[in-house]
């Protein structure tokens, strides 16, 4: 709202805000009011963009948490997994070491498949 009475070079914040004051006062009862509106819309609208950004901003932080206790835990599920396997792969291999044991005996105790204990015989084999 600079108008006739603003000059160029005084740009302090102060002379503005007395300018716009001065300009406001001559307003007619119309004009102000329309510009009364104006100012709340801007201000509405400047709002709701501020909200909306931070519900963003709030909705991803939730999303990276919820991503990487996920991740977290599928991790943790991987590595036990894997642990049992390898775990149980050793014991079949010194049961099959022993040659005490039937792989149907032996699939048995390790509580797993005689697939398993075939596979696991056939990597020994071959010096894994």
């Amino acid at each position: 709202m600079r108008g006739q009475y603003a000059p160029v070079y005084p740009c302090k914040p102060i002379f503005e805000k007395l300018f716009q004051l001065a300009e406001y006062s001559k307003l007619k009862p119309e004009e102000r009011e329309m510009y009364n509106v104006s100012l709340r819309n801007k201000w509405d609208a400047e709002s709701i963009r501020s909200s909306q950004e931070e519900q963003l901003k709030r909705a991803r932080e939730k999303a990276m948490a919820e991503g990487k206790a996920e991740g977290k835990a599928e991790g943790r599920a991987e590595g036990r997994a894997e642990g049992k396997a390898e775990g149980k792969a050793e014991v079949i291999t010194n049961l099959l070491s022993s040659n005490k044991f039937s792989i149907s005996e032996i699939a048995e105790l390790a509580d797993v498949t005689v697939e398993f204990v075939k596979q696991i015989e056939a990597e020994k084999a071959k010096g894994k």
